[in-house]
């Protein structure tokens, strides 16, 4: 039986090889009212990594279709997804090029309290960078419980997005 599925032609192994090559991305559930995902970025510098979250020309290559923002500490940004009508406002609180950023993250469709979201990059021996993401300062009630697992289909999708970022497409042996 024939299965229509984008994989269905290709041979175990090959659609395997594939699977294999994908930089590690992974969930660390710590508590319900934060998200912790770390995940490597082998061909970005810890500078060049922060430098995809903060400036405009590198962030809408993986992130939203349109931003403004102040890249500094106190900052603010606004991201914006016009086709959907979302907005998402923040101010930066940390901003340590290469090391760390941090900032508050609110929705304007969300009802649920302002949050905050951190990001760790730590140089890995053989050069890259290792990001850990925390987001946090979810209430423990249902609706939050909901965004939050909302954001966390959010980020795996886009941290994807980002690790395909300066990396070559690679052709496999047939």
């Amino acid at each position: 039986m024939q299965r229509n599925t984008p994989n269905a032609n290709r041979s175990p192994r090959r659609f395997l090889d594939m699977a294999m090559s994908r930089p590690n991305l992974e969930l660390v559930e710590t508590a319900r009212d934060r998200i912790t995902i770390v995940a490597d970025f082998p061909q970005l510098s810890p500078a060049l990594l922060f430098d995809y979250w903060t400036s405009i020309d590198l962030l809408k290559k993986w992130w939203p279709p349109a931003a403004e923002l102040q890249p500094e500490l106190g900052g603010t940004y606004h991201f914006s997804w016009p086709k959907q009508d979302w907005h998402l406002r923040g101010k930066f609180t940390m901003f340590d090029r290469g090391k760390r950023l941090g900032f508050t993250w609110k929705w304007d469709h969300e009802s649920i309290d302002v949050t905050r979201v951190t990001l760790l990059f730590h140089p890995m021996p053989n050069g890259g960078t290792k990001l850990t993401l925390l987001h946090e300062g979810y209430s423990k009630n249902s609706e939050a419980k909901k965004t939050r697992d909302e954001h966390i289909e959010g980020w795996t999708f886009f941290l994807r997005k980002l690790q395909e970022q300066g990396q070559e497409p690679k052709s496999l042996p047939s």
